[in-house]
C-alpha cells in the first residue's frame, strides 16, 4: 500500500473548506481568515489545492464565492463565447471563467489522461 504525502494536511484543508462555506453567511471575516489558513497550509505543505475549491475562492480577500450570499454572478457573451463572470461582495474583485457549451472548457484535472495512478486507501 502506497502511503499519500500530506495527507493530514489534506485533511486539515478539508475540514476548514468545510467550516468555511458553512461560516460564510454570518460571517465573511472569519470565511476569508479560513480561506487564507487554507491557502497558507497548501503552500507550507507544497501542495496544489483541488482546481474546484479554488474557484470558490475569491482572489483578493480569500473569502468563499457563493452565489447571492458572497458573491454575484453574471453571464456575459464575448466573441462568440460565453463567460461567466463572479464579483465579490466583500471587496469587489472580479473572476472570470470559459463557459461556452461548442469548447471545450474543461479543467485538466477532470481529463481521462490526466489520471497516471488511483491510490485507494485501505
Amino acid at each position: 500500500m502506497k502511503k499519500v504525502q500530506g495527507n493530514d494536511a489534506f485533511q486539515r484543508i478539508n475540514f476548514l473548506y468545510q467550516a468555511s462555506k458553512c461560516i460564510s453567511e454570518n460571517n465573511a471575516a472569519l470565511s476569508s481568515y479560513y480561506g487564507n489558513l487554507i491557502v497558507n497550509i497548501a503552500k507550507k505543505n507544497v501542495l496544489k489545492i483541488h482546481p474546484d475549491i479554488k474557484r470558490q475562492l475569491c482572489k483578493k480577500c480569500r473569502c468563499m464565492l457563493i452565489y447571492n450570499t458572497t458573491a454575484k454572478m453574471k453571464i456575459k457573451n464575448k466573441n462568440k463565447s460565453k463567460i461567466i463572470e463572479w464579483t465579490c461582495k466583500s471587496c469587489g474583485t472580479k473572476r472570470t471563467f470559459p463557459a461556452s457549451k461548442d469548447d471545450d472548457h474543461s479543467l485538466w484535472v477532470d481529463r481521462p489522461e490526466a489520471v497516471v495512478e488511483v491510490i485507494k486507501q485501505e
